[in-house]
Protein backbone atom coordinates (compact mmCIF):
# COMPACT_ATOMS: atom_id res chain seq x y z
CA UNK A 1 0.00 0.00 0.00
CA UNK A 2 1.43 3.49 -1.35
CA UNK A 3 1.61 6.02 1.62
CA UNK A 4 1.78 9.13 -0.72
CA UNK A 5 -0.87 10.93 -2.36
CA UNK A 6 -1.50 12.12 -5.78
CA UNK A 7 -1.32 15.29 -4.45
CA UNK A 8 1.63 14.45 -2.37
CA UNK A 9 3.47 13.35 -5.41
CA UNK A 10 1.97 16.97 -7.28
CA UNK A 11 4.15 18.43 -4.48
CA UNK A 12 6.95 16.85 -4.78
CA UNK A 13 7.15 16.58 -8.33
CA UNK A 14 6.54 20.66 -8.33
CA UNK A 15 9.28 21.33 -5.95
CA UNK A 16 11.76 19.15 -8.22
CA UNK A 17 11.05 21.13 -11.12
CA UNK A 18 11.40 24.52 -8.57
CA UNK A 19 15.09 22.82 -7.76
CA UNK A 20 16.35 22.36 -10.96
CA UNK A 21 15.30 25.53 -12.27
CA UNK A 22 17.56 26.50 -9.64
CA UNK A 23 20.51 24.78 -10.67
CA UNK A 24 19.53 26.48 -14.87
CA UNK A 25 19.66 29.85 -13.15
CA UNK A 26 23.58 29.81 -11.48
CA UNK A 27 24.65 27.73 -14.84
CA UNK A 28 25.09 30.54 -16.13
CA UNK A 29 27.30 32.04 -13.67
CA UNK A 30 29.88 29.00 -14.38
CA UNK A 31 33.21 30.44 -16.53
CA UNK A 32 35.90 28.72 -14.97
CA UNK A 33 36.66 26.25 -11.89
CA UNK A 34 37.09 29.12 -9.38
CA UNK A 35 33.73 29.73 -10.36
CA UNK A 36 31.70 26.10 -10.51
CA UNK A 37 34.20 24.47 -7.89
CA UNK A 38 34.05 27.22 -5.53
CA UNK A 39 31.36 29.53 -6.23
CA UNK A 40 34.10 31.95 -6.92
CA UNK A 41 35.03 32.08 -3.37
CA UNK A 42 32.18 34.32 -2.34
CA UNK A 43 29.64 32.18 -0.21
CA UNK A 44 28.35 33.63 2.89
CA UNK A 45 27.60 32.63 6.38
CA UNK A 46 24.48 31.63 5.62
CA UNK A 47 25.23 29.66 2.85
CA UNK A 48 27.41 27.68 4.10
CA UNK A 49 25.35 26.62 7.25
CA UNK A 50 22.83 25.04 5.47
CA UNK A 51 25.61 23.78 2.54
CA UNK A 52 27.62 21.89 6.03
CA UNK A 53 23.70 20.73 7.42
CA UNK A 54 22.28 19.78 4.04
CA UNK A 55 25.31 17.50 3.05
CA UNK A 56 26.72 16.06 6.63
CA UNK A 57 23.07 15.09 6.99
CA UNK A 58 21.90 13.43 4.04
CA UNK A 59 20.66 9.72 3.96
CA UNK A 60 23.31 8.64 6.24
CA UNK A 61 22.69 11.45 8.74
CA UNK A 62 19.03 11.12 9.20
CA UNK A 63 18.39 6.94 7.83
CA UNK A 64 21.51 6.61 8.76
CA UNK A 65 20.98 7.45 12.71
CA UNK A 66 17.33 6.29 13.17
CA UNK A 67 18.98 3.04 12.11
CA UNK A 68 21.89 2.71 14.48
CA UNK A 69 19.73 4.14 16.89
CA UNK A 70 16.93 1.15 16.42
CA UNK A 71 20.13 -1.10 16.71
CA UNK A 72 22.37 0.22 19.26
CA UNK A 73 20.12 2.66 21.47
CA UNK A 74 20.99 5.65 23.26
CA UNK A 75 24.79 5.01 23.53
CA UNK A 76 24.56 6.27 19.71
CA UNK A 77 24.15 10.17 20.43
CA UNK A 78 26.10 9.83 24.07
CA UNK A 79 29.13 8.40 22.47
CA UNK A 80 29.29 8.87 18.64
CA UNK A 81 27.43 12.38 18.52
CA UNK A 82 28.94 14.21 20.91
CA UNK A 83 32.29 13.13 20.41
CA UNK A 84 31.90 13.89 17.03
CA UNK A 85 30.57 17.73 17.53
CA UNK A 86 33.51 18.12 19.91
CA UNK A 87 35.74 16.97 18.03
CA UNK A 88 34.65 19.52 14.86
CA UNK A 89 35.54 22.65 17.75
CA UNK A 90 39.43 23.15 17.15
CA UNK A 91 38.54 22.67 12.72
CA UNK A 92 35.95 25.68 13.46
CA UNK A 93 38.49 27.88 15.25
CA UNK A 94 42.33 26.61 13.80
CA UNK A 95 41.86 24.24 11.27
CA UNK A 96 39.04 25.85 8.55
CA UNK A 97 40.72 29.21 8.73
CA UNK A 98 44.08 27.69 7.65
CA UNK A 99 42.31 25.99 4.89
CA UNK A 100 40.49 28.84 3.62
CA UNK A 101 44.35 30.53 3.32
CA UNK A 102 46.60 27.98 2.69
CA UNK A 103 44.30 25.77 -0.04
CA UNK A 104 43.95 26.27 -3.72
CA UNK A 105 40.82 24.68 -5.00
CA UNK A 106 40.86 21.39 -3.70
CA UNK A 107 42.64 18.77 -1.29
CA UNK A 108 44.85 16.85 -3.31
CA UNK A 109 46.19 20.49 -3.96
CA UNK A 110 47.34 20.91 -0.95
CA UNK A 111 48.82 17.70 -0.64
CA UNK A 112 51.08 18.67 -4.18
CA UNK A 113 52.19 21.48 -2.27
CA UNK A 114 53.11 19.91 0.52
CA UNK A 115 54.55 16.38 -0.63
CA UNK A 116 54.82 16.78 -4.53
CA UNK A 117 52.73 15.87 -7.61
CA UNK A 118 52.96 11.57 -6.97
CA UNK A 119 51.14 11.92 -3.91
CA UNK A 120 48.19 14.19 -4.87
CA UNK A 121 47.74 12.29 -7.45
CA UNK A 122 47.07 8.72 -5.16
CA UNK A 123 45.23 10.76 -3.00
CA UNK A 124 42.89 11.63 -4.96
CA UNK A 125 42.04 8.16 -6.63
CA UNK A 126 41.55 7.57 -2.69
CA UNK A 127 39.06 10.71 -2.41
CA UNK A 128 37.54 9.67 -5.59
CA UNK A 129 36.39 7.04 -4.04
CA UNK A 130 35.07 8.44 -0.93
CA UNK A 131 33.61 10.67 -2.76
CA UNK A 132 30.61 8.21 -4.01
CA UNK A 133 29.17 8.26 -1.09
CA UNK A 134 27.64 5.28 -1.43
CA UNK A 135 25.75 5.24 1.86
CA UNK A 136 23.30 8.11 0.94
CA UNK A 137 22.11 6.14 -2.17
CA UNK A 138 21.58 3.00 -0.17
CA UNK A 139 19.35 5.28 2.23
CA UNK A 140 17.70 6.85 -1.38
CA UNK A 141 16.70 3.04 -1.79
CA UNK A 142 15.14 2.63 1.76
CA UNK A 143 12.86 5.79 0.90
CA UNK A 144 11.79 5.01 -2.05
CA UNK A 145 10.84 1.21 -0.82
CA UNK A 146 8.56 2.29 1.52
CA UNK A 147 7.51 6.08 0.17
CA UNK A 148 6.01 4.77 -3.32
CA UNK A 149 7.15 0.96 -3.22
CA UNK A 150 9.44 0.96 -6.36
CA UNK A 151 12.63 -1.07 -5.74
CA UNK A 152 15.57 0.23 -3.84
CA UNK A 153 17.67 0.55 -7.47
CA UNK A 154 15.14 2.51 -9.21
CA UNK A 155 14.82 4.81 -6.15
CA UNK A 156 18.12 5.18 -6.05
CA UNK A 157 18.95 6.25 -9.93
CA UNK A 158 16.24 8.99 -9.65
CA UNK A 159 17.65 10.20 -6.60
CA UNK A 160 21.26 10.62 -8.24
CA UNK A 161 19.81 11.71 -11.53
CA UNK A 162 18.55 14.74 -10.29
CA UNK A 163 21.96 15.17 -8.26
CA UNK A 164 24.05 14.91 -11.79
CA UNK A 165 21.49 17.63 -12.95
CA UNK A 166 22.06 20.23 -10.03
CA UNK A 167 25.73 18.95 -9.63
CA UNK A 168 26.50 19.85 -13.37
CA UNK A 169 24.23 22.53 -14.19
CA UNK A 170 24.99 25.01 -11.21
CA UNK A 171 28.75 24.28 -9.68
CA UNK A 172 28.83 24.79 -6.08
CA UNK A 173 27.15 28.45 -6.35
CA UNK A 174 23.80 25.79 -7.17
CA UNK A 175 24.45 23.40 -5.14
CA UNK A 176 24.90 25.83 -2.03
CA UNK A 177 21.61 27.86 -2.98
CA UNK A 178 19.33 24.22 -3.35
CA UNK A 179 20.97 23.06 -0.33
CA UNK A 180 19.79 25.74 1.65
CA UNK A 181 16.26 25.45 0.58
CA UNK A 182 16.72 21.54 1.34
CA UNK A 183 17.96 22.83 4.57
CA UNK A 184 14.79 24.55 5.56
CA UNK A 185 12.49 21.56 4.55
CA UNK A 186 14.99 19.09 6.76
CA UNK A 187 14.51 21.28 9.69
CA UNK A 188 10.85 20.88 9.49
CA UNK A 189 10.21 17.33 8.28
CA UNK A 190 12.70 15.93 10.68
CA UNK A 191 11.23 17.78 14.10
CA UNK A 192 7.69 18.26 12.88
CA UNK A 193 6.50 14.59 13.82
CA UNK A 194 8.44 14.03 17.29
CA UNK A 195 6.25 15.39 19.63
CA UNK A 196 2.99 13.40 18.00
CA UNK A 197 5.59 10.00 18.17
CA UNK A 198 6.76 10.38 21.85
CA UNK A 199 3.59 10.75 22.92
CA UNK A 200 1.89 8.18 21.38
CA UNK A 201 5.00 6.02 22.50
CA UNK A 202 3.76 7.14 26.30
CA UNK A 203 7.48 9.57 26.22
CA UNK A 204 10.59 8.08 28.41
CA UNK A 205 8.33 5.56 31.01
CA UNK A 206 6.92 3.91 27.80
CA UNK A 207 10.05 3.54 26.53
CA UNK A 208 11.50 2.28 29.49
CA UNK A 209 8.52 -0.20 29.56
CA UNK A 210 8.70 -1.50 25.95
CA UNK A 211 12.30 -1.92 26.09
CA UNK A 212 12.52 -3.61 29.22
CA UNK A 213 13.58 -6.63 27.93
CA UNK A 214 16.60 -4.57 26.53
CA UNK A 215 17.67 -2.16 29.04
CA UNK A 216 20.98 -1.29 27.35
CA UNK A 217 18.86 0.29 24.75
CA UNK A 218 18.44 3.19 27.20
CA UNK A 219 21.76 3.13 29.05
CA UNK A 220 23.98 6.11 27.97
CA UNK A 221 26.91 4.23 27.74
CA UNK A 222 25.10 0.92 26.66
CA UNK A 223 24.09 -1.33 23.53
CA UNK A 224 27.77 -0.64 21.55
CA UNK A 225 30.58 -2.80 22.17
CA UNK A 226 33.69 -0.99 23.29
CA UNK A 227 35.58 -1.67 20.14
CA UNK A 228 32.21 -0.61 18.61
CA UNK A 229 32.41 2.56 20.74
CA UNK A 230 36.24 3.38 20.47
CA UNK A 231 35.75 3.15 15.87
CA UNK A 232 32.92 5.29 16.21
CA UNK A 233 34.87 7.98 18.46
CA UNK A 234 37.49 7.96 15.96
CA UNK A 235 35.91 7.72 13.26
CA UNK A 236 33.70 10.73 13.61
CA UNK A 237 37.10 12.71 13.25
CA UNK A 238 37.28 12.23 9.81
CA UNK A 239 35.85 15.17 9.07
CA UNK A 240 38.95 16.39 9.05
CA UNK A 241 39.93 14.80 5.89
CA UNK A 242 36.47 15.33 4.49
CA UNK A 243 36.68 17.40 0.70
CA UNK A 244 33.40 18.89 1.12
CA UNK A 245 34.65 20.78 4.52
CA UNK A 246 37.57 21.78 3.28
CA UNK A 247 35.75 23.14 -0.51
CA UNK A 248 32.72 25.02 2.15
CA UNK A 249 35.85 26.94 3.86
CA UNK A 250 37.69 27.36 0.66
CA UNK A 251 34.70 28.93 -0.79
CA UNK A 252 34.07 31.18 1.88
CA UNK A 253 34.24 35.02 1.58
CA UNK A 254 36.64 35.13 4.60
CA UNK A 255 37.85 32.82 7.00
CA UNK A 256 36.01 34.51 9.79
CA UNK A 257 32.39 33.12 7.63
CA UNK A 258 33.78 29.54 7.47
CA UNK A 259 34.75 29.56 11.55
CA UNK A 260 31.00 31.52 11.98
CA UNK A 261 29.52 29.03 9.83
CA UNK A 262 30.86 25.56 11.18
CA UNK A 263 30.01 27.19 15.20
CA UNK A 264 26.47 27.63 14.43
CA UNK A 265 25.94 24.16 13.14
CA UNK A 266 26.80 22.70 16.08
CA UNK A 267 23.41 23.56 18.18
CA UNK A 268 21.78 22.30 14.77
CA UNK A 269 23.31 19.29 14.77
CA UNK A 270 22.49 18.27 18.22
CA UNK A 271 19.11 18.96 17.91
CA UNK A 272 18.99 16.68 15.15
CA UNK A 273 20.74 14.37 16.03
CA UNK A 274 18.87 13.74 19.62
CA UNK A 275 15.62 13.85 17.72
CA UNK A 276 16.80 10.80 15.10
CA UNK A 277 18.15 8.78 17.50
CA UNK A 278 14.97 9.08 19.90
CA UNK A 279 13.11 8.26 16.71
CA UNK A 280 15.03 5.05 16.16
CA UNK A 281 13.81 4.06 19.83
CA UNK A 282 10.55 4.51 18.81
CA UNK A 283 10.89 2.39 15.49
CA UNK A 284 12.14 -0.16 18.11
CA UNK A 285 8.77 -0.37 20.03
CA UNK A 286 6.44 0.16 16.95
CA UNK A 287 8.41 -1.89 14.27
CA UNK A 288 10.69 -4.51 15.71
CA UNK A 289 10.61 -7.06 13.08
CA UNK A 290 10.89 -4.37 10.01
CA UNK A 291 13.67 -2.80 8.83
CA UNK A 292 14.84 0.40 11.19
CA UNK A 293 14.82 3.05 7.65
CA UNK A 294 12.04 0.95 6.31
CA UNK A 295 10.07 1.36 9.82
CA UNK A 296 11.21 5.23 10.38
CA UNK A 297 9.35 6.20 6.66
CA UNK A 298 6.20 4.51 7.60
CA UNK A 299 5.92 5.25 11.08
CA UNK A 300 5.70 9.31 9.80
CA UNK A 301 3.85 8.99 6.67
CA UNK A 302 1.47 7.01 8.26
CA UNK A 303 0.93 9.58 10.98
CA UNK A 304 0.93 12.50 8.79
CA UNK A 305 -2.05 14.09 7.15
CA UNK A 306 -1.83 14.84 2.98
CA UNK A 307 0.10 17.08 1.51
CA UNK A 308 2.47 17.29 4.96
CA UNK A 309 3.81 13.92 4.00
CA UNK A 310 5.26 15.75 0.95
CA UNK A 311 7.01 18.16 3.22
CA UNK A 312 8.75 15.66 5.22
CA UNK A 313 9.57 13.42 1.92
CA UNK A 314 11.04 16.65 0.36
CA UNK A 315 13.12 17.09 3.87
CA UNK A 316 14.23 13.57 3.96
CA UNK A 317 14.75 13.11 0.03
CA UNK A 318 16.95 16.78 -0.27
CA UNK A 319 19.16 16.20 3.00
CA UNK A 320 20.12 13.13 0.58
CA UNK A 321 20.24 15.31 -2.72
CA UNK A 322 21.97 17.90 -0.60
CA UNK A 323 25.36 15.31 0.59
CA UNK A 324 25.41 13.57 -2.60
CA UNK A 325 25.96 17.03 -5.18
CA UNK A 326 28.30 18.09 -2.55
CA UNK A 327 29.93 14.90 -2.64
CA UNK A 328 29.54 14.46 -6.38
CA UNK A 329 30.45 18.07 -7.03
CA UNK A 330 34.07 17.36 -5.26
CA UNK A 331 34.18 13.86 -6.97
CA UNK A 332 33.77 15.26 -10.11
CA UNK A 333 36.47 18.05 -9.59
CA UNK A 334 39.03 15.32 -8.26
CA UNK A 335 38.83 13.11 -11.40
CA UNK A 336 39.45 16.19 -13.66
CA UNK A 337 41.64 19.02 -11.71
CA UNK A 338 43.40 16.43 -9.83
CA UNK A 339 43.76 13.53 -11.86
CA UNK A 340 43.07 14.24 -15.66
CA UNK A 341 44.99 17.49 -15.52
CA UNK A 342 48.00 16.14 -13.50
CA UNK A 343 48.46 13.31 -15.69
CA UNK A 344 48.06 15.18 -19.13
CA UNK A 345 51.06 16.50 -20.66
CA UNK A 346 49.58 19.80 -22.32
CA UNK A 347 47.90 22.07 -19.67
CA UNK A 348 43.99 22.44 -19.86
CA UNK A 349 41.79 25.63 -20.56
CA UNK A 350 39.60 26.66 -17.80
CA UNK A 351 36.99 25.72 -19.27
CA UNK A 352 38.14 21.87 -20.72
CA UNK A 353 38.38 21.61 -16.69
CA UNK A 354 34.44 22.76 -16.03
CA UNK A 355 33.79 20.21 -18.74
CA UNK A 356 35.96 17.29 -17.62
CA UNK A 357 34.50 17.62 -13.73
CA UNK A 358 31.12 17.60 -15.09
CA UNK A 359 32.03 14.42 -17.09
CA UNK A 360 33.78 13.36 -13.53
CA UNK A 361 30.51 13.92 -11.94
CA UNK A 362 28.19 11.40 -13.95
CA UNK A 363 31.40 8.66 -13.59
CA UNK A 364 31.44 9.11 -9.48
CA UNK A 365 27.51 8.56 -9.92
CA UNK A 366 27.58 5.81 -11.80
CA UNK A 367 30.18 4.28 -9.51
CA UNK A 368 28.22 5.07 -6.84
CA UNK A 369 24.66 3.44 -7.67
CA UNK A 370 26.91 0.10 -9.20
CA UNK A 371 27.71 -0.76 -5.37
CA UNK A 372 25.53 1.51 -2.98
CA UNK A 373 23.03 -1.77 -2.51
CA UNK A 374 25.73 -4.61 -1.66
CA UNK A 375 25.72 -3.14 2.00
CA UNK A 376 22.46 -3.93 4.46
CA UNK A 377 21.89 -0.28 6.27
CA UNK A 378 23.32 2.78 5.34
CA UNK A 379 25.20 3.23 8.05
CA UNK A 380 27.71 0.34 7.14
CA UNK A 381 28.10 1.55 3.60
CA UNK A 382 28.43 4.94 5.14
CA UNK A 383 31.11 3.64 7.72
CA UNK A 384 32.88 1.56 5.54
CA UNK A 385 33.36 4.10 2.92
CA UNK A 386 34.71 6.64 5.37
CA UNK A 387 36.85 4.74 6.60
CA UNK A 388 38.54 3.79 4.23
CA UNK A 389 39.53 7.17 3.32
CA UNK A 390 40.27 8.50 7.09
CA UNK A 391 42.75 5.72 7.01
CA UNK A 392 44.32 6.36 4.66
CA UNK A 393 44.17 10.42 4.03
CA UNK A 394 43.60 11.64 7.82
CA UNK A 395 47.13 11.60 8.61
CA UNK A 396 48.75 12.99 5.26
CA UNK A 397 45.90 15.95 4.77
CA UNK A 398 45.97 17.14 9.00
CA UNK A 399 49.83 16.91 9.16
CA UNK A 400 49.68 19.29 6.04
CA UNK A 401 48.25 21.83 7.86
CA UNK A 402 48.95 21.49 11.28
CA UNK A 403 52.50 19.51 11.47
CA UNK A 404 55.25 21.99 12.55
CA UNK A 405 58.09 19.84 11.55
CA UNK A 406 59.23 18.72 7.72
CA UNK A 407 57.35 16.56 5.14
CA UNK A 408 58.36 15.11 2.21
CA UNK A 409 57.24 12.58 -0.40
CA UNK A 410 57.99 9.66 1.37
CA UNK A 411 55.99 10.50 4.28
CA UNK A 412 52.94 11.25 2.41
CA UNK A 413 52.89 7.71 0.02
CA UNK A 414 53.63 5.91 3.74
CA UNK A 415 50.96 7.57 5.18
CA UNK A 416 48.17 6.96 2.24
CA UNK A 417 49.47 3.68 1.56
CA UNK A 418 49.81 2.20 5.06
CA UNK A 419 46.72 3.36 5.98
CA UNK A 420 44.93 1.80 3.10
CA UNK A 421 46.30 -1.14 2.88
CA UNK A 422 46.18 -2.14 6.64
CA UNK A 423 42.34 -1.16 6.52
CA UNK A 424 41.75 -3.45 3.95
CA UNK A 425 44.00 -6.62 5.53
CA UNK A 426 41.72 -6.36 8.91
CA UNK A 427 38.68 -5.90 6.76
CA UNK A 428 38.79 -8.96 4.99
CA UNK A 429 40.91 -10.55 6.99
CA UNK A 430 39.51 -10.55 10.74
CA UNK A 431 41.14 -11.65 13.19
CA UNK A 432 39.38 -14.65 15.48
CA UNK A 433 41.06 -13.98 18.59
CA UNK A 434 39.63 -10.56 19.74
CA UNK A 435 37.19 -7.65 18.22
CA UNK A 436 39.30 -5.25 15.94
CA UNK A 437 37.70 -2.51 14.13
CA UNK A 438 40.23 -2.06 10.82
CA UNK A 439 40.55 2.11 11.22
CA UNK A 440 41.28 1.56 14.97
CA UNK A 441 44.62 -0.75 13.56
CA UNK A 442 45.13 1.08 10.54
CA UNK A 443 45.37 4.85 11.40
CA UNK A 444 47.98 4.68 14.45
CA UNK A 445 50.35 2.66 11.82
CA UNK A 446 50.32 5.19 9.07
CA UNK A 447 50.65 7.97 11.35
CA UNK A 448 53.93 6.02 12.84
CA UNK A 449 55.26 5.36 9.15
CA UNK A 450 54.35 8.90 7.76
CA UNK A 451 56.67 10.46 10.50
CA UNK A 452 59.13 7.76 9.84
CA UNK A 453 58.78 8.51 6.41
CA UNK A 454 59.16 12.62 6.56
CA UNK A 455 62.84 11.94 7.64
CA UNK A 456 64.17 10.66 4.53
CA UNK A 457 64.18 12.92 1.02
CA UNK A 458 63.77 16.35 0.47
CA UNK A 459 60.89 18.55 1.37
CA UNK A 460 58.89 20.59 -1.62
CA UNK A 461 60.37 23.87 -0.41
CA UNK A 462 63.88 22.13 -0.35
CA UNK A 463 63.36 20.73 -4.10
CA UNK A 464 62.05 24.18 -5.62
CA UNK A 465 65.40 25.86 -3.53
CA UNK A 466 67.54 23.61 -5.19
CA UNK A 467 65.99 23.58 -8.95
CA UNK A 468 66.67 27.71 -8.53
Amino acid sequence: MLLLSTFDNVVIGVFTIFIVGIGVYFSRAVKDMESFYLGSRNLPWSLIVGALVATWYGGVGTIGTVEYGAIYGLSVWVIWCVTAHAGRMPLALWVGPKIHIRTDITVPDLLESTYGKGVAVLGALLMFIYCTQVGNVTAMGFIGEAAWGISNVTAGALCVGLVVILAVLGGLMGVAVTDMVFFWAMCFGLTMVMPGQWTDVGGWAGLQQALAGTPKMLEPLGGLTPMKAFMLVVLSFGVYADPTFYQRFSAADSPKAGRRALLSCFVIWICFDIVLTLAGLIVKVKYPDMAPAEGYIKLVLGSLPEGVRALFIIGLVGGTVSALDGYFLSGGATLANDLYARLKKDSLTQKQLVTASRVGIVIVAVLALSVAFQFPTAQDAFIFVSSLWMAAGFVPIVGALVWPGRKTALGGYLGLITGALVFSYFKFFPLEAFELEPLVAALPISFALWVIGNQFGKTVQEKSEEAV
